[in-house]
């Protein structure tokens, strides 16, 4: 028979789920109390931390210092205090307090009711501007210590340096050319409000907290001749109402940039100024124009090393030439008569050079055009440098190469011209330009040095001895007499040149130009002197740049040449 088997009461399937379930409500509802204990904060907790207050703020950290080549400090960061508000705390009433500091759209936009717990009312105000303010203890109202980058000698050198934005990030020239040796990253602020009410704030960004990770700059410039070059370039801009003007003084035998100079200019401490494109743009290296009669010691240099010419040839100048289906002349067609290389260029003569450049083969033309530097960058450490235009020489058809002689036809920099000139200084090698002379890592280790580099030898030293002689005779017996001083000998060119646009030259329009070295016998420095578009009756670059060459050279005497 069937053996009947006898189940305990503890053994109902439903009592058992039923048990289960209970104890699965259990822990469900202990899991959810322990998740809220552990993840939403007391109510009081909330209420204490607000009264405290806190936030995470990026703000910039030091940025590393350039110089000139005496040490002089030329950019450099410094303290200064940033303005915030906690909407939490700020009564909209206390808006007038922030007008007289920041004006009246700044204090308009903090009498009304604001979201959140953070706004920045103004960031990077020098400390002695913010006391006043600082001191009134406004509630709602606080401030922080960040960085501010600042000028020195304000507009000195600005197109050299560049500036920086609000975030001590590099926008243009070494600033920005070397942001990433002069760079700091930002650091986080964790800003509290303490017992009393007042604003603190604790350094974070972890281990690298606090330590200066940003290196220094020394550049090859003097501030003093920087100072004489700006200064007598804008005086002779305004008395000449020139539209720009740019001016590059070198030393010929090392290539570094002594001074550079860039007019319209302005002063980066005042960031309001740095809307004026114009004033921005740095016409040194950035600029390109038709050099005119500057060009042509140049021109002969190439047409002597070609053998199209010799320094006892001569040329036949009546005024004016026929060549090809153009009419070629000089300045009120002046005939000069015979003509030798020495005194074509002491009276800048037009037809001696076009006659002159009838025999220069045209590939080795451009090719020793090329060597000499144009139609490529200087490849300068500065942002922004232009490569200029040659033309290819299967272009060079009909009055081409004649009127590249007489330097027309090309666009050139500044900074092209003097490296161009220096090469006759110097014995007839181009020298690639620098500006900055070391470079040191935050730990104070040289990682870049700045040294002498010859790009090419472009001429003989005989060659360069001949046309310093033939510049130094442009100066004192010739056309750039202007430029003659009393203390010292010097060896010029002059340059005026027609603007061209859209394929023609516009009517009244020019670039006047001086470029050369002093002493003529040993070179110390060359400088290159343009005015952009002058609007006044004397255009010609014996007449306007000439002089402000001349006064530059006597300045920069009265400075001991071993304190240089």
């Amino acid at each position: 028979m069937p053996r009947i088997i006898k189940r305990d009461a503890g053994d109902d399937p439903r009592r058992s789920r039923s048990v289960w379930g209970a104890a699965f409500l259990v822990l469900t509802a202990l899991a959810v109390g322990t998740a809220k204990v552990q993840l939403l904060p007391d109510l009081r907790i909330v209420q204490q931390s607000q009264k405290q207050y806190w936030a995470n703020v990026v703000v910039s950290a030091t940025r590393g210092r350039i110089e000139d080549r005496r040490g002089v400090p030329l950019a450099i960061s410094v303290p200064s205090k940033s303005f915030f508000i906690d909407p939490k705390f700020w009564d909209p009433a206390s808006a007038d307090v922030l007008k007289g500091a920041f004006g009246p759209a700044v204090a308009a936009k903090f009498s009304k009711e604001l979201p959140g717990r953070f706004h920045w009312v103004a960031r990077s105000v020098p400390v002695e501007r913010a006391m006043a303010l600082e001191g009134r203890k406004v509630p709602g109202l606080y401030t922080m210590t960040e960085k501010k980058r600042i000028y020195p000698h304000d507009s000195l050198a600005f197109h050299l340096l560049g500036f920086c934005d609000i975030d001590e990030y590099g926008q243009a020239g070494v600033e920005l050319e070397w942001n990433h040796i002069l760079y700091s990253p930002p650091r986080t602020r964790f800003l509290t409000r303490d017992s009393k009410g007042s604003a603190t704030d604790i350094l974070g960004g972890g281990a690298d907290a606090g330590k200066d990770t940003a290196g220094s700059i020394r550049l090859t410039i003097d501030s003093r001749v920087q100072q004489m070059l700006e200064l007598r370039l804008a005086e002779g801009a305004k008395e000449a109402e020139a539209s720009w003007a740019a001016g590059v003084c070198v030393d010929p035998y090392t290539g570094e940039i002594i001074a550079i100079a860039s007019y319209p200019t302005i002063n980066p401490n005042n960031r309001n100024n740095l809307r004026n494109i114009n004033a921005v743009r740095n016409n040194a290296v950035g600029r390109v124009f038709e050099p005119g009669s500057i060009f042509k010691p140049i021109a002969m240099a190439i047409a002597l090393e070609t053998g199209a010419t010799s320094r006892n040839k001569t040329y036949f100048c009546r005024g004016t030439m026929k060549l090809f289906d153009k009419t070629m002349s000089d300045v009120n067609k002046r005939a000069h008569g015979m003509q030798d290389l020495t005194h074509v260029l002491m009276n800048s003569c037009n037809i001696g050079m076009s006659l002159m450049s009838m025999s220069v083969p045209k590939y080795q033309a451009y090719g020793m055009l090329k060597q000499f530097g144009f139609g490529e960058k200087t490849e300068v450490e500065i942002a922004g440098e232009e490569a200029g235009l040659i033309k290819e020489p299967e272009e060079w058809l009909g009055t081409v190469t004649a009127n590249i002689f007489i330097g027309q036809g090309i666009a050139v920099t500044p900074l092209q011209v003097v490296m161009a000139i220096s090469s006759i200084a110097n014995g007839g090698k181009l020298l690639k330009p620098y500006v900055v002379e070391e470079v040191r890592d935050n730990a104070g280790k040289v990682i870049h040095k700045g040294a002498r580099r010859v790009r090419y030898n472009v001429m003989s030293e005989s060659t360069a001895a001949f046309l310093r002689q033939a510049m130094a005779k442009v100066v004192s017996e010739g056309g750039g007499k202007h430029a003659k001083s009393d203390k010292v000998a010097i060896a010029g060119k002059t340059g005026t040149a027609q603007v061209a646009a859209a394929g023609r030259y516009n009517k009244g329009q020019y670039v006047a130009s001086f470029t050369g070295f002093w002493p003529p016998d040993r070179p110390q420095y060359a400088m290159l002197i343009t005015l952009g578009e002058p609007k006044g009756a004397r255009y010609y670059g014996g007449q306007i740049a000439a002089p402000i060459f001349k006064s530059i050279v006597e300045d920069i005497l009265q400075i001991p040449r071993d304190k240089i």
